[in-house]
């Protein structure tokens, strides 16, 4: 009830004169105001090797987020067991008692065959069941398929570009609709699937208040982009971050604690600042195999180093 109906995804035409129309409403003359407080998350993914060896579990990484006073975490769906799906309740009461906001993510490529995303898809009702349980209030998704390559990027596997996309905002467009009728927002996040431009395609072709973005700061470097730029045009739509540092070695891209690497991290934060983001800066290190050992410590120094920004931050406005 109430949907737009569906216009196919925009021309890139189109989407520059909207984005000129919002940066203009977005100029505010002679006014201030307040910064709203950093609030800093813990992704998963900053231990996903020490979980892949067993060594911690989801509930070590949201007791790891509390025992740091942070805000939020971030998981996925798909990275739960299935008796924890069945049995919830454990991992509802840490989040509760924890303070912690949880941004859920469902973790399914809507750019899959249809035969095998109608069948993932079907999980859906059960990720909507658990995000309630669970306190959520928005879902994390992503496009393309992604098969990772630390010696030189991501592979996206997909032969036709347009074709994908416009597929894959049909499909979004769907599934936040009935997202929606669930009080959640859909964030899909740059994936090194789609360049910044394609993600905005996508945003202005699914056209729904509830459909935003999660924006992740490193991506961009696997796509040629500006991490900075693609701040910049992203920023508006964000409801999820992954504050994420990358640094070369060799003909490597390896993930780093905060501040260690390339990305201009202080630089995107003041971005989304100045944006009057609101949501979780949640930090994802991604360490290589081999680092897995240093997982703990990356996540340590890069709370600290994202505190110190908020620091600097609130001495400015002062």
């Amino acid at each position: 009830p109430g949907a737009r109906t569906w216009r196919g995804a925009m021309t890139l035409e189109e989407i520059e004169r909207q984005e000129t129309a919002l940066d203009e409403t977005l100029e505010v003359e002679e006014e201030e105001y307040a910064l709203p407080a950093m609030k800093i998350g813990l992704d998963e993914w900053c231990f996903h090797n020490s979980m892949l060896l067993g060594k911690m579990t989801l509930m070590d990484v949201v007791a790891k987020a509390a025992e740091l006073k942070l805000d939020g975490v971030g998981f996925d769906y798909f990275m739960m067991k299935r008796e924890m799906r069945k049995n919830p309740e454990e991992m509802r009461d840490r989040l509760r008692e924890s303070g912690l906001e949880l941004v859920f993510g469902f973790g399914l490529p809507f750019s899959l065959p249809e035969v095998i995303f109608q069948a993932m898809e079907k999980m859906k009702n059960e990720m909507f069941d658990l995000a309630h349980e669970f306190g959520a209030d928005i879902v994390r998704v992503y496009g393309g398929l992604i098969i990772p390559n630390m010696f030189h990027k991501p592979f996206h596997l997909v032969t036709d570009r347009e074709a994908e996309i416009k597929e894959v905002s049909r499909r979004l467009k769907l599934f936040t609709r009935d997202a929606s009728l669930e009080g959640l927002t859909v964030a899909l996040e740059n994936h090194s699937d789609y360049t910044m431009r394609e993600m905005l395609q996508i945003v202005h072709s699914v056209d729904s208040e509830r459909f935003r973005v999660t924006l992740d700061t490193g991506n961009a470097l696997f796509l040629g982009e500006d991490p900075v730029l693609t701040a910049e045009r992203l920023a508006p739509y964000a409801a999820y971050t992954h504050i994420k540092d990358l640094k070369r070695s060799g003909p490597m891209v390896l993930g780093s604690p905060l501040g260690q690497g390339e990305i201009d991290i202080p630089k995107i934060v003041e971005i989304l600042r100045d944006r009057m983001y609101d949501g979780l800066f949640s930090i994802e290190c991604n360490l290589p195999p081999w680092q897995v050992e240093r997982e703990e410590s990356a996540v340590n120094e890069s709370v600290e180093f994202l505190r110190g920004l908020e620091s600097e931050a609130r001495e400015r406005e002062d």
